[in-house]
């Protein structure tokens, strides 16, 4: 499995409630469509020291190959860049090598 973590700052001009719309909306739409697609989520900074990002994306695929083979279809690389643009100022791409310490369970976490 690996791993695709960004880092996202939103555009200044917009409210949170702006930058969480515009994300979540038809950006979403064409990531749902990556080929090979494990996992998706989406957390939002709610409290973080001035100049954090103001939210983080991870994706998940088997491989790297399948991860790369993702994001190189050309209609959804070009339409994920173009609506990133209108919430995102400033985005990071990372792949990490995630090291599960504590699973997730069905009941509370506390």
């Amino acid at each position: 499995m690996v791993k695709r973590t960004s880092l996202v700052w939103k555009r200044p001009e917009l409210s949170d409630a702006e930058f969480r719309r515009l994300w979540l909306d038809e950006h979403v739409e064409y990531a749902k469509q990556l080929p090979d697609l494990r996992e998706y989520t989406i957390d939002f900074v709610t409290e973080a020291p001035e100049g954090a990002p103001s939210g983080i994306a991870t994706v998940r695929f088997d491989s790297r190959a399948a991860l790369d083979a993702a994001f190189s279809v050309p209609h959804l690389k070009e339409n994920l860049l173009r609506t990133r643009e209108q919430f995102a100022r400033v985005v990071q791409v990372l792949i990490v090598d995630e090291q599960l310490v504590v699973p997730r369970t069905s009941g509370d976490l506390r």
